[in-house]
């Protein structure tokens, strides 16, 4: 199972939202998400996708010229309260 994603961030939304449209036409799964606390931005909105499509994604905003601020690989964080101590998960 991965413990991780990569997401894409952006100097203004309204290149979120071109990168999210220009990826979604081309048959790409990209989702739109609040930019993780871990990471810093100018725009509070990331795109999360496959880590495996990475350089694909950055070749394909050079080619379609869209602005991009910086691309992360992001490492989930499995919660250890009390109801994963209670059901016996750890991470």
């Amino acid at each position: 199972m991965e413990n991780y994603y990569c997401i894409v961030t952006f100097h203004t939304t309204n290149h979120a939202l071109t990168f999210e449209k220009t990826f979604k036409e081309k048959g790409i799964d990209v989702k739109l998400m609040p930019v993780p606390r871990q990471v810093s931005s100018s725009c509070g909105t990331a795109a999360q996708f496959p880590c495996e499509l990475r350089d694909k994604i950055a070749t394909m905003c050079l080619e379609q010229h869209i602005e991009i601020d910086e691309i992360h690989k992001i490492e989930e964080k499995h919660s250890n309260g009390l109801l994963s101590r209670l059901f016996g998960q750890t991470s």
